[in-house]
């Protein structure tokens, strides 16, 4: 069978390498000029840098099961203790919590973010999970706040998942964002598979992306760059006609990896008039950028083992978080030098696409040495700016999912099928799952 994958970022190469393994005929399409998408190792000034995210989960079978057949020789992060800045200043985060949820009412009030009442409050909540059980809600700030608390779940929950989500908790799709806090564990391991939680390659994670190009193109794979997607229609009962900018390809199935708003305007004639196209431009993304910055000063000791620090929402300031790299990944830096990831942006806060890349840097240096207490002095920075990268899973988003896959499928089969973040859920491990459940949904 004939198949085509619009799309070369880790969720479109995921569902080529299952397709490959099924035994079919690929073609991957990717506009950039390079595949891989916000997988991004680069050597500078001899730094091994991500420019985008730095490890992955290693707690899903289906993702896990991939990358060890890549063979990739792996490294965990060397730091993994996290500071949380507020009004007080930096503090541990308390070890042990799901997601910022106390499992147990010890946990609860040994909480040293939040005061007596707001812990009593949240214990409350970690005795009896589901206080509300006609509650149908799939907001998560609305679920934790009514469970824990609203103090207990700004300080713990917000800057956690708020943070990865480059969003807030509140209009968050809980069964989406958060699973694990609003549905009992399913005792599913990482495929008995022991080892660290977070893992990356150790050449970074370009490596993850270089495997999987070298397995692909082994088995047959074509892998065609600098290649934009025009449009995705039928022109036969068994046949989808994919045209590009400068070709036409013909396919028996068509998997669309790309986000939601490219693969609406690729999907524009075949579903004119449709819900489809409406579901999937409902679907909004955030921006967001980083300083990626070194200097050859140390941290003081008291960062000794620290990962990063979160910074919480209600301060307003730009950045989200610093990411201490070097603590992180010591052997890609030199020995006392120190390279921070400065983050900034969410759905809400776009102040940072207003600014040029100098202002930016100013700001998240002085807001920086703020966060760290340090006076910080770069010696070379580089902005990274990531527009429309994470999806927003408002409320019910799996069900908004559910009907855009059944109005597709009415109209263009099986032989059409989406997959990338915005249907699962953002990270690395949940593409790749996503992608290959997919593919096979398609050929099997």
């Amino acid at each position: 069978m004939k198949v085509l994958v619009v799309g070369g970022g880790i969720s479109g190469l995921a569902g080529a390498w299952e397709f490959m393994q099924l035994g079919h005929q690929v073609t991957v399409l990717e506009r950039e000029d390079q595949i891989g998408g916000k997988l991004q190792t680069r050597i500078i000034d001899g730094l091994q840098v991500e420019l985008g995210p730095d490890s992955y989960l290693r707690r899903n079978p289906l993702a896990n099961e991939l990358i060890d057949q890549l063979d990739l020789q792996e490294t965990a992060p060397a730091a993994g203790r996290p500071l949380l800045y507020d009004a007080t200043g930096c503090q541990p985060i308390p070890t042990g919590l799901n997601l910022g949820a106390p499992k147990s009412v010890a946990q609860a009030l040994a909480n040293h973010l939040v005061p007596l009442p707001t812990r009593a409050r949240a214990a409350i909540g970690a005795l009896w999970p589901d206080p509300h059980p006609t509650d149908r809600s799939d907001d998560l700030g609305l679920i934790v706040s009514r469970r824990y608390g609203r103090r207990w779940a700004d300080a713990n929950i917000e800057p956690l998942v708020g943070g990865i989500n480059a969003n807030t908790i509140y209009g968050l799709s809980a069964l989406t964002s958060a699973p694990s806090i609003v549905t009992p564990p399913t005792g599913q391991s990482g495929g008995g598979r022991q080892g660290p939680l977070f893992a990356a390659p150790s050449a970074g994670l370009s490596a993850l992306v270089a495997r999987l190009e070298q397995e692909l193109t082994a088995g047959g794979c074509r892998l065609i760059t600098s290649s934009s997607v025009q449009s995705i229609e039928r022109r036969r009962a068994c046949d989808i006609v994919v045209a590009t900018s400068d070709a036409i390809y013909e396919a028996n199935r068509v998997l669309v990896a790309v986000p939601a708003f490219q693969a609406a305007a690729a999907l524009a004639t075949a579903l004119d008039g449709d819900d489809a196209l409406e579901l999937l431009r409902s679907i909004h993304y955030a921006s967001v950028s980083m300083s990626i910055t070194f200097t050859s000063d140390t941290l003081p000791a008291r960062f000794e083992g620290i990962s990063g620090v979160l910074v919480a929402r209600q301060l307003g300031l730009l950045a989200t978080a610093v990411s201490i790299a070097s603590n992180k990944w010591p052997g890609t830096i030199p020995h006392k030098a120190t390279l921070l990831r400065i983050s900034t942006g969410s759905l809400y806060d776009r102040r940072h696409r207003r600014m040029d890349d100098d202002e930016l840097q100013r700001t998240l240096t002085l807001e920086a040495r703020q966060i760290l207490d340090y006076d910080l002095r770069p010696q070379w920075y580089r902005i990274v700016r990531w527009e429309r990268a994470f999806p927003h899973f408002r409320p019910y988003h799996r069900q908004i999912i559910s009907k855009l896959d059944a109005r597709l499928r009415s109209q263009l089969h099986d032989d059409v099928i989406l997959t990338g973040s915005y249907i699962n859920g953002s990270g690395i491990p949940t593409c790749i799952a996503t992608a290959r459940e997919r593919a096979r949904q398609m050929v099997i």
